[in-house]
């Protein structure tokens, strides 16, 4: 069945309707938009409380949603071509325990981005003209350039930026020479005047060493309130002919999924911008089965272009023989359920990332999501441990990757991140203009706790964009055991 999406709500305000059509959504329907550009207002989004992965879910519990679907089956979403636009921060699109879903043929773009970026348009001894692109509201206030986004509803702000203690690792972009700087146009101006529209002088003691064409995207990267996209605990989700202009908050995350494809998704900043993503493009965090990315276009985003990954969980206690309390430890971790019955565990000490010997399987896991723990109680006994000096892995949940056929250029940091026991394929893709290696494979119990180890991984027939393309960084509290890593074969790769 076609669910018609013009007979639930018209292109000017799509969230009037969405809701409707979604609820109505049965199993084998399409929900169909007309080719069109379609409004998803702040103001009637659906909001609740949910915790994402690399995100600052613990400050900013709370999650608004143009599109939020939740518990279906065999549906698919076809925008014709139509573009989505989402006023305010908010996640663009979230699919919550759904199975056999299918995104496809439309962009998402934000009416203004929560990047924000100033164009250097002229310099002349101790000033700096920035141009502001059109759709960014600003104020000049106190000496400070403040950035909003006004809600047409009740004349209330979606949301206020300014230069604060949460701003850090500004990107350059100009043209394809992308780099993360510590410059700022606001931090050391003495002055700040508005001379027009999206006009702006700054006068300094010291002006920034900034080039004319040189645009400084900022954000609040120190609290990352949402995900722009959102897969959590979902299975055989396809997402086809899919464009991303920006996305706010982070990325486009899946935690705990499986079965995970991605087709020709190209993330390209919209006209008038530079800036694609507020973080990564795509995100997976603990997801099994497989992960197949193919045919995309990762370009112009704030960090990196691909990052798979697991979770570490640090031993905290031990309660008995067979139990066992695991804690999240980066203030941007957990929020979620990591473990399932019959999951198998491996365990790894910190000190080298050595790997404790047996496979270990979860008979029961209580989570205590406010306290970011989980208490594991497993069907064997557990081994000789010392709390904090070990950390656990859910290799149940380490996809099979495969990595084929896409373009990864001007990003300010990597291409790739991929870490996974599972069998893992990288070829026949194109890098250049990255900052930071092409493809970085680390396994960290200290900082991130992004884990774990490589054991069989092939890259191939790449171009690459500089020598030191590939880099195996894992990371311990000493230094790790020679093979952490092991069976990855490098091999007919070219380098630019």
């Amino acid at each position: 069945m076609i669910i018609d999406m013009s007979l639930y709500c018209t292109p000017e305000n799509a969230s009037k309707g969405i809701k409707e059509a979604v609820k109505n959504a049965k199993d084998g329907d399409t929900i169909l938009f007309e080719k069109n550009e379609y409004h998803f207002y702040k103001d009637y989004s659906e909001h609740k409380v949910y915790y994402m992965t690399n995100t600052d879910s613990f400050i900013k519990p709370e999650k608004y949603f143009a599109i939020l679907i939740e518990d279906k089956e065999n549906i698919t979403i076809d925008g014709s071509g139509s573009t989505f636009v989402i006023h305010g921060d908010m996640c663009a699109l979230s699919l919550v325990r759904c199975r056999n879903i299918t995104l496809k043929n439309f962009t998402i773009r934000y009416n203004s981005p929560t990047n924000f970026e100033m164009t250097v348009k002229e310099k002349k001894a101790f000033k700096i003209t920035y141009s502001i692109p059109e759709n960014s509201s600003f104020k000049v206030e106190k000496n400070n350039i403040i950035f909003f986004e006004k809600s047409p509803f009740n004349n209330k702000n979606y949301y206020e930026f300014k230069n604060n203690k949460n701003s850090c690792c500004n990107v350059i972009h100009n043209g394809n020479d992308v780099y993360r700087t510590q410059l700022s146009p606001i931090k050391t101006a003495v002055k700040i005047k508005q001379i027009s529209k999206t006009d702006v002088e700054c006068t300094y003691i010291i002006p920034p060493k900034f080039k004319i064409g040189d645009t400084v995207a900022m954000s609040q990267n120190k609290c990352r309130d949402n995900s722009g996209l959102f897969f959590w605990e979902c299975s055989n989700i396809a997402s086809e002919n899919i464009t991303v202009n920006y996305m706010h908050g982070f990325s486009w995350l899946s935690q705990m999924c499986e079965n995970l494809t991605f087709n020709n998704i190209s993330f390209t900043p919209a006209k008038g911008y530079h800036v694609s993503s507020f973080a990564d493009c795509i995100h997976i965090c603990g997801c099994k089965g497989y992960v197949k990315i193919d045919g995309c276009l990762f370009t112009h985003p704030h960090d990196d272009g691909i990052n798979i990954h697991g979770a570490f969980l640090r031993l905290k206690k031990i309660i008995n023989n067979k139990t066992a309390v695991f804690e999240f430890v980066h203030r941007q971790q957990g929020g979620y359920r990591a473990f399932f019955r019959n999951d198998k565990i491996k365990f790894y000490s910190r000190k080298d990332l050595s790997e404790v010997k047996g496979t270990y399987t979860v008979k029961e896991a209580v989570d205590d999501i406010d306290n970011k723990t989980v208490t594991i109680t497993f069907e064997e006994k557990l081994p000789d441990m010392q709390a904090p000096l070990f950390v656990c892995e859910n290799v149940t949940y380490n996809p099979e990757v495969t990595i084929s056929n896409c373009t990864f250029k001007a990003i300010p940091t990597r291409g790739i991140l991929c870490t996974t026991n599972k069998k893992c394929e990288i070829y026949n893709n194109k890098f250049s203009n990255l900052k930071m290696p092409d493809i970085y494979i680390s396994c960290d119990c200290v900082d991130w706790y992004e884990s774990g180890p490589c054991k069989n991984m092939k890259i191939h027939n790449n171009i690459f964009s500089q020598e030191k393309a590939v880099v195996l960084e894992p990371l311990s509290i000493n230094e790790p055991v020679a093979n952490v890593h092991e069976n990855i074969k490098i091999y007919d790769n070219k380098i630019n």
